[in-house]
């Protein structure tokens, strides 16, 4: 299992765009791609909206869902989300494990599991875990984000913990063993 942790970590990014590169190697885009996730999670923990801003594609058809959220279209409406999170964060770190990064011409998608460390404007402490699925399309140049979708992960360790819980409880209403007719 790879990890990679962002914090403190430097991914250098141009300010303005190049103008349309030529056709270049699959393993250059693959990097360019991984680049730009790492990028991603470094404005993310930095709480970064100017990064964010250069990161995300502004087409209307931009989403992001964020885990327990409703999907959130389009740049205004995806920036806003960031903007409210960043509200209620004072520090978040993340290590990110798993990653797999993939690109289709002008088409790449990325996954991964991040583990979060996370301080509230409020004090509180806690960690998380997060399956991240990301899609960039290649615009002008740059893979910019189309699509940022996380879900809460729950390790096997935990899960069987949650499961001997469950077990323990009295059945629910309407719950029990189905038998076919």
């Amino acid at each position: 299992m790879s990890k990679r942790r962002t914090s403190g970590l430097e991914t250098k990014r141009r300010e303005s765009r190049p103008p349309p590169r030529r056709k270049s190697s699959p393993t250059k885009e693959l990097t360019r791609v991984e680049e730009a996730n790492y990028a991603f999670y470094e404005a993310f923990s930095g709480r970064d909206i100017d990064r964010m801003d250069r990161l995300w594609s502004h087409s209307p058809y931009a989403r992001c869902i964020h885990p327990g959220w409703d999907p959130v279209v389009g740049w205004h409406d995806i920036r806003q989300s960031w903007l409210d999170i960043f509200n209620t964060m004072h520090q978040i770190d993340f290590e990110l494990a798993d990653v797999h990064v993939e690109v289709n011409e002008t088409t790449a998608w990325v996954n991964l599991v991040s583990f979060a460390h996370v301080v509230t404007e409020d004090g509180e402490e806690f960690e998380t875990s997060v399956i991240g699925t990301t899609i960039f399309e290649l615009i002008e140049g740059e893979w910019l984000m189309v699509l940022h979708h996380a879900s809460h992960y729950v390790e096997d360790d935990e899960e069987d913990a949650e499961l001997e819980i469950d077990s323990e409880l009295p059945p629910r209403s309407g719950s029990g063993t189905f038998e076919p007719n």
